[in-house]
């Protein structure tokens, strides 16, 4: 593993809680692959790739907001096809981004973005579910349209913050403005500056790239499923201020929120996996 600069984390080659996240218990996640392999749907071909595989992306089901998709291969040493990894596919949100660094993984077919908007210089690293088909077009210092996406992997409502501020630079500033604009006031009559969190977007770099702890407000909300299983899709702001924001659709299930039902204007936070890519599926 290495940290990159622009990725937030350290690397790790694999899926994470990815399946615990999506079905409430990883072993669903292993569960699930006979039915990909035979069920589902050629999405992306790759033929002659550098390392002279052929890789092929299934998906299951054919169409809806989550699928999952698993990645086939065949290597000259191996003609039969190998199941090589495994992991949900998420509709995401169209946003333009600057390329700023690619990370391929080990494997030579898959692979982490990092990325930022033009008036956020706080880049934003995500999973790209197709690596190997976007990676040309994947120019560093490009701006793309990116659709992103991310999938909980814990959600709950945030309590209202807020801070009082009694010591420190910040404090001596506010003490000293308000005595120059109060003359007879004392230090007695001054109320410490607060800082409040509410409606902030925060965006924190959680263990490894592509997951990131969050902290926003939920702008819309709609109920998906998969399988048997509902989610939320919620409609947010991962970062930005204004106008200039960074905008996605995180996805929660039902099977790790504890009763919990997320609603357009709660405040949610959490970690979550983040996924892009340059079109949507």
């Amino acid at each position: 593993m290495e940290n990159d600069g622009f990725m937030g984390a350290e690397h790790f080659e694999g899926m994470g809680n990815v399946w615990a996240a999506l079905f409430g218990d990883a072993k669903a996640g292993t569960e699930i692959l006979p039915i990909i392999v035979a069920e589902g749907k050629p999405l992306s071909v790759v033929s002659g790739s550098d390392a002279g595989m052929d890789v092929l992306l299934l998906q299951y089901p054919e169409a809806g907001s989550v699928r999952v998709a698993a990645l086939l291969v065949t290597t000259p040493e191996n003609t039969n096809w190998e199941l090589w990894s495994a992991y949900p596919i998420l509709e995401g949100k169209p946003t333009t981004l600057t390329i700023n660094q690619r990370h391929t993984w080990s494997n030579g077919v898959e692979g982490v973005v990092a990325a930022h908007m033009a008036n956020v210089e706080a880049p934003i690293s995500f999973f790209a579910p197709f690596y190997l088909r976007d990676f040309a077009n994947l120019e560093l210092d490009s701006d793309k349209v990116v659709h992103l996406s991310a999938l909980a992997f814990s959600l709950s409502q945030a309590a209202p913050q807020e801070y009082t501020i009694d010591k420190g630079g910040f404090y001596e500033d506010r003490l000293q403005a308000f005595l120059e604009e109060n003359p007879g006031k004392t230090q007695a009559d001054f109320s410490p500056p607060t800082v409040s969190l509410n409606g902030a977007k925060i965006l924190l770099p959680a263990a490894y790239s592509c997951e990131w702890q969050f902290r926003f407000p939920v702008l819309a909300v709609e109920v998906v499923l998969f399988s048997d299983i509902k989610l939320y899709k919620l409609t947010v702001d991962f970062i930005g201020y204004d106008d200039d924001v960074m905008s996605g659709y995180l996805y929660v299930s039902e099977k790790i929120l504890d009763g919990y039902v997320p609603l357009a204007g709660h405040e949610v936070e959490g970690i979550m996996w983040v996924t892009g890519s340059l079109a949507d599926a």
